[in-house]
């Protein structure tokens, strides 16, 4: 018999501490780590406005990444929470195995293609006098891209059994880190804009194995083989959900990407790193909403598991009086 954990409890809970329990923390965290995202602009302008617009320039791209990434943990949430309310302990694991296999083929998809072709994209983007900056910078992302993919369906898989304290941990500690080894990486190794990339990297990987031991000790969902039974079904939902959520961030991307070439066509680089830079301020405004929309997915999922279809409403009106 599986231990019921705290998270788990308030899934299952009264709805409405439900979401404020589940948004609170998440609304902390990423405002953290968002304040990473500004400082990293600081340090990474220390080496110009060459090697701020080189970020600049990847940011749809990696935004691609982590969008796919959110959309399967968002997948995932939807899932296993619905398999939490209707406790169906066996397919909470075996949704989440199937999720594991997503990630392992999406890292792996994202590599290879990665390497062929970011050359190519980063010149469409209008990186042209700055491509081997930004390639620098870029390569490292991708070839690290299971960290990034890993780290985001995790924060959507722990999501799914209320465990949002480990996800708010996580990520404070990762812009921690982030903040503490980026100039280490940068100035003192002398790495220059590709110190920022190890950097982030390396954050990535230490707060993934952070996440693999909880896995293996501390949470309801488990990752194992034994668990796992191939189920049409089971990847179906995970994708159902997963690729609409991943294309609104894919969408946004490609709107970044449009107005970097407009930049490009009117002016120099410099308007890229002034405008990327910009708008990492702008994102701070939204983030108590993607705290409470986040907090939603496994409280309705979780209710509607549990046939629990009456909590809708109330649901519904109490993250409507947060917003």
């Amino acid at each position: 018999m599986a231990k019921i954990t705290e998270g788990v409890n308030i899934l299952l809970g009264d709805p409405k501490k439900a979401v404020l329990n589940l948004s609170m923390p998440m609304t902390i965290a990423m405002i953290i780590s968002q304040s990473y995202n500004l400082i990293d602009s600081v340090w990474v302008a220390g080496l110009g406005l060459d090697a701020l617009a080189a970020v600049g320039f990847m940011n749809p791209l990696i935004l691609i990444i982590t969008g796919i990434s959110n959309g399967i943990g968002v997948g995932a949430t939807a899932t296993i929470s619905r398999y939490i309310g209707s406790k169906n302990k066996v397919q909470v694991d075996n949704a989440a195995f199937h999720t594991l296999l997503l990630i392992i083929t999406i890292s792996v998809l994202t590599t290879v293609l990665g390497i062929i072709f970011l050359k190519p994209l980063v010149l469409i983007l209008g990186a042209g006098s700055i491509i081997d900056l930004t390639f620098q910078y870029g390569i490292i992302h991708v070839i690290g891209s299971f960290f990034i993919v890993f780290m985001y369906v995790s924060y959507g898989i722990l999501r799914a059994e209320g465990n949002v304290k480990k996800v708010t941990y996580a990520m404070i500690l990762g812009a921690i880190l982030n903040i503490i080894i980026d100039p280490i990486f940068i100035y003192y190794f002398h790495l220059g804009v590709s110190g920022a990339a190890y950097a982030s990297i390396l954050s990535l990987a230490i707060i993934s194995t952070l996440m693999i031991k909880w896995f293996k000790n501390d949470t309801y969902i488990k990752f194992s083989y034994k668990f796992f039974n191939f189920n049409k079904e089971i990847l179906k939902r995970l994708l159902h959900v997963g690729l609409p959520a991943g294309t609104e961030l894919f969408i946004y991307a490609l709107m970044i990407a449009i107005f970097n070439i407009l930049l490009m066509m009117v002016s120099e680089v410099q308007s890229v790193a002034i405008y990327s830079a910009g708008w990492r301020v702008i994102i701070f405004m939204s983030i108590p909403l993607g705290a409470i929309s986040s907090s939603l997915v496994p409280v309705i999922a979780s209710s509607y598991g549990g046939e629990k279809f009456h909590n809708f409403l109330t649901i519904r009106n109490h993250a409507m009086k947060l917003y």
